[in-house]
Formats: C-alpha cells, structure tokens, sequence
C-alpha cells in the first residue's frame, strides 16, 4: 500500500502537532536538558532520566510558582 501525499502531509503534521504538546507539558524536558548538557557542559556526566525527574519534581514542589496545583 503507498501513501498519497496528503496521508503523509497529514502524518507530518500530526508528528509535528505532537511535540508541540509535548514541549507545553514539558514532557520532552529531558531530552532538552540531555541536549543542553551535550552543548554546554561535554565534560559532565548527565543524570539519569530518573534523577532528573526527581530533581525537576523536587524543585517545582519547592518553589511552585505559577502552577495550578
């Protein structure tokens, strides 16, 4: 089966539609955090995506700031 060029425009903007929503709920931090220490900070060894989510958790629960809940 071939796709038409509409299926695969539709299939690219769902693709492109779903990491918009991931950035807003911040579900794709980790891997900008990863990409920012790769730029800025090669030395480093990163933290694991476990510690990194409990360090983002630890801090929005320490300073909440404009959160809803």
């Amino acid at each position: 089966m071939t796709t038409t060029p509409i299926m695969a425009r539709l299939r690219g903007t769902a693709r492109t539609a779903w990491q918009i929503v991931r950035g807003v709920v911040g579900e794709n931090a980790y891997e900008r955090y990863l990409s920012h220490q790769r730029q800025h900070h090669p030395d480093e060894e990163p933290l694991s995506e476990r510690a990194f989510w409990r360090r983002h958790v630890d801090r929005q629960d320490a300073t909440p700031g404009s959160r809803c809940c």
